[in-house]
């Protein structure tokens, strides 16, 4: 499988240029709507107001065969009318034309993603939070999807514990895997290959770790009587944490991707070598800092994506629709 957009716009998704194969992806945004826009797209839901999405050189949107080889999960959900929730996890299962599924498949997939109390409710009443977990557990359950796109997969009621496991099994068996999300620290956790939308733009190659990373914004500052040894563990955090150690012997500075990223590995190597500490706090700037950080990310990512376009191949007349063939 390998999907591809060229100049693809929907909504507030100005222009996305992307070619995924094979692997493990999470997009970044301050902007919850184009990623809606984006995770709608890719997976066929609508088609793009202007620009091409293929998957395997055909559109998902025109074709429900493709479409079936795709788990989703979207920022609204709703499970079909059934008596009960199992009834419509099970109409659903019945529906993505894999084969006869089990007799207890939709109470299993239910159990394994901790909802096992939602199966005797009926799905008209349920709320928001509850129908995406619900629309989540079905995804990760697609088995046999070679594209899994997943908006905002650690904010529904399924432990991202599971959600994590599922998804590095998903990508060891070939799957692309495409997350999107609004926050830094959910990105962390999600892992993959790094992309960022802004002002509604995406593409490829604009490299935006650096700008996406560390900061005076994610600083902590800690005291304990333990701050050299601290230091020293958290040089070899998976999480890219920073050190500096204040004026005061024992007050350390800590930056990281992301505050509460930073605050849970502080704990856990406090924890893990029975370090003590007194104190943490946010070491917040001004906000005219936030300010001046908040624009210049934006408009520096603004250029880099300009500039990747004046760069890229044009796209003339007949190829500013979506089509179904190879193009």
């Amino acid at each position: 499988m390998r999907a591809q957009l060229r100049a693809a716009a929907l909504g507030q998704l100005r222009g996305a240029e992307l070619t995924l194969t094979p692997g493990r992806y999470v997009v970044l945004s301050s902007e919850r709507e184009p990623l809606c826009s984006l995770v709608a797209v890719v997976t066929g839901r609508e088609p793009p107001r202007r620009g091409q999405v293929w998957l395997d050189g055909i559109a998902p949107s025109a074709w429900p065969a493709t479409r079936r080889k795709i788990a989703a999960l979207f920022d609204e959900e709703a499970l079909p009318p059934a008596k009960t929730v199992q009834d419509g996890v099970a109409q659903v299962l019945a529906a993505r034309g894999t084969g006869p599924a089990a007799p207890n498949a939709a109470a299993q997939i239910l159990a394994e993603a901790g909802l096992a109390e939602l199966a005797g409710l009926v799905p008209s009443g349920l709320g928001q939070r509850e129908a995406r977990s619900i629309a989540l557990a079905l995804a990760l359950a697609h088995d046999a999807a070679e594209l899994v796109v997943l908006h905002e997969p650690l904010t529904t009621l399924v432990p991202a514990a599971f959600v994590l496991t599922r998804l590095a099994a998903h990508t060891l068996r070939g799957a692309i895997v495409l997350t999107t999300t609004t926050s830094a620290a959910d990105a962390t956790l999600l892992g993959g290959r790094w992309l960022c939308v802004e002002l509604g733009r995406l593409r490829e190659g604009v490299n935006t770790a650096a700008r996406l990373g560390a900061g005076p914004w994610q600083q902590v500052v800690v005291e304990s009587k333990d701050a050299r040894a601290l230091a020293q563990l958290l040089l070899d955090s998976p999480h890219g944490l920073s050190t500096e150690l204040g004026a005061a012997s024992d007050s350390l500075k800590v930056i990281g991707p992301a505050l509460d990223v930073t605050v849970q590995e502080l704990i856990a190597v406090a924890r893990q070598h029975d370090l003590e500490i007194r104190r943490i706090e946010a070491a917040v700037p001004p906000v005219e800092a936030l300010l001046a950080a908040r624009a210049g990310f934006a408009r520096g990512a603004y250029e880099a994506s300009r500039a990747a376009f004046a760069t890229a191949p044009a796209h003339g007349p007949a190829r500013a629709t979506n089509v179904t063939g190879t193009p």
